[in-house]
């Protein structure tokens, strides 16, 4: 107000009307007023997009955490791969950007906790996901908190005894019984070089055999990476997760003759609903739309499943547009929504991008009775 008048003064002085310098007219005010509701949306993506970006939680409201009971005890941590899902998704759908943004540069802050750093290497499946997202945001992939990601990734492969072309996941002194290489991190890394324009010639031709030697002979792919791949076929579940993060490097890789083989797979996993899982669910679905719609195939089903677990104007309005993992809205619904929404937009990891991206978060749009 105080601004207001001495504009109003000096014009006066000056000879100058001033009726459009008092205060805002009823037109503008309420032009700001809507400005600061939130904006709507019919589209599923965008519904879910906003629906992560309100529940973000922190000082900040810039990340996601997850708990687990230990003993008498809840603990609860912070989950960096959920965030970094869930930009991933807003980025998809062009939505939530001032969300996104924030959440970015927290995984920025913290990206040494959650890359694992041990014995000078960190763990390539979260570094790949941040190349991911780094991508998508437009961010400086050699300084991403001060830690070069491509650089970072490119350490592991081979490193402390791994095979020739696989990315070490393991930190140092890891235990056999608690090996974490699996399907995911090797397809992550991979996939994080083969999208990021800073790593020519990357993955090279033995990150590509060593995922291509992991296949089993139906076309599916093993959740672990064991020392030998027929046993890790002959014991190892075949999902469709790791299948699904497997054909998504191995396009992005140029692999096609592999990546096929496991579409074929994916394809006879597929459920009569359209929906993929055992048993059917949000994040195993999502992925596989991502892993055919980079091969090009119709999921318009698959879609269409996916989008009838999304949370409609009858449930409660703290959770339209979240996507149940199976049927009803619980507590997974936060962790299914940050990978359903990607797919929910139609597009691949690869495809990602915030290009033309706005800042609002929408809610769903819902007609009062």
């Amino acid at each position: 107000m105080k601004h207001i008048h001495q504009i109003a003064a000096v014009a006066v002085a000056g000879g100058v009307a001033v009726a459009s310098l008092g205060l805002p007219s009823a037109s503008a005010a309420s032009h700001l007023a809507a400005a600061k509701r939130p904006a709507k949306t019919t589209n599923s993506a965008a519904a879910a997009a906003g629906y992560l970006a309100r529940h973000l939680v922190g000082k900040h409201h810039d990340h996601f955490t997850g708990t687990f009971p230990s003993g008498k005890k809840t603990i609860t941590y912070v989950n960096y791969g959920e965030t970094a899902d869930a930009i991933l998704s807003m980025d998809a759908a062009g939505v939530a950007q001032t969300a996104a943004t924030r959440a970015t540069k927290y995984l920025e802050a913290n990206v040494k906790k959650y890359a694992g750093k041990s014995a000078g290497t960190f763990a390539p499946g979260p570094i790949g996901k941040l190349m991911l997202v780094a991508e998508a945001q437009h961010a400086n992939l050699h300084s991403f908190g001060g830690l070069d990601l491509v650089a970072a990734v490119r350490r592991t492969e081979g490193a402390r005894g791994a095979a020739a072309g696989e990315y070490q996941q393991n930190p140092a002194g890891t235990p056999a019984k608690f090996d974490y290489t699996s399907t995911t991190s090797q397809a992550l890394a991979m996939l994080g070089l083969a999208d990021t324009a800073a790593s020519s010639g990357q993955p090279d031709a033995a990150a590509v055999s060593f995922l291509v030697a992991q296949q089993c002979g139906n076309g599916g792919f093993p959740t672990e990476i064991l020392a030998s791949p027929k046993t890790a076929c002959s014991t190892q579940p075949k999902d469709v997760d790791s299948t699904g993060y497997a054909v998504q490097a191995l396009l992005a890789a140029g692999a096609h003759a592999a990546a096929g083989k496991a579409i074929g797979w994916l394809m006879g996993a597929e459920h009569k609903s359209g929906a993929f899982g055992q048993p059917a669910n949000a994040n195993s679905t999502a992925l596989a739309i991502q892993a055919l719609v980079e091969a090009h195939h119709n999921v318009a089903k698959s879609e269409s499943w996916l989008a009838s677990r999304e949370v409609g104007c009858s449930g409660a309005a703290a959770h339209r547009g979240a996507v149940a993992l199976q049927k009803k809205y619980d507590g997974s619904a936060l962790l299914a929504t940050s990978q359903a929404g990607a797919a929910l937009a139609g597009r691949p990891l690869a495809w990602i991008d915030k290009f033309s991206a706005t800042g609002r978060s929408p809610v769903l749009s819902c007609h009062k009775k």
